[in-house]
């Protein structure tokens, strides 16, 4: 429900009260007038929309609001990631900014799947999206510019090897974030071996 929406309901629901508990049951002013307030407060908080990520109210975990923003301002960033990409003429380098993209909107996605874990993924939503964001659009613009000078040139090769180092980044935090599965489906074929070895079915 909108923010709009939900202060005008809010502030129907408690007018209506106020007129039935004054007009209706005759209770006193000052009584209507505090019962009325509360029921807007008391309402308005509780139609406020809960930010649920995989059936998870992200707002409820420790330091909700904050995560919340994170993911938003991580999401702010892959556009940004997908805008510049689509401006870079350059085949190569634009093949690198693709696959890094890519990489981080699996984590990102993994993340939404596994809330969780954000709180362990906030240097790569705070900084390591926010750096690739802005080399692709720096590269971006000074592409734009036509400038050949040794400076420009020299810029947009320190970025073109960054792309690279930086998906290596984003596959390390990744292959961070899914130690425990890493860790699940090594114990499960620990134990599959160890079953087959008991039953006699061991190649």
């Amino acid at each position: 429900m909108g923010e709009v929406k939900r202060m005008l309901l809010a502030a129907l629901s408690a007018v209506a009260a106020f007129l039935l508990l004054f007009f209706a049951l005759r209770w006193r002013l000052l009584v209507c007038a505090l019962l009325a307030a509360g029921l807007y407060f008391g309402l308005f908080f509780l139609l406020k929309p809960a930010r649920c990520t995989s059936g998870v109210d992200v707002e409820s975990l420790p330091g909700g609001e904050e995560l919340r923003a994170l993911l938003e301002e991580a999401r702010r960033d892959i556009q940004r990631m997908r805008k510049a990409e689509a401006r870079i003429a350059d085949p190569l380098v634009r093949a690198d900014a693709l696959r890094l993209r890519g990489t981080g909107e699996r984590i990102l996605d993994h993340l939404r799947k596994n809330p969780d874990k954000i709180h362990s993924a906030h240097r790569f939503l705070g900084y390591y999206l926010d750096t690739a964001g802005n080399l692709l659009e720096r590269y971006a613009e000074f592409s734009e510019t036509g400038l050949e000078t040794p400076e420009v040139q020299a810029i947009r090769e320190r970025t073109a090897k960054a792309l690279p180092v930086l998906r290596t980044a984003f596959e390390k935090q990744f292959t961070r974030l899914m130690q425990g599965e890493l860790l699940d489906v090594e114990a499960d074929i620990e134990l599959l071996k160890k079953t087959l070895t008991l039953e006699g079915d061991a190649p």
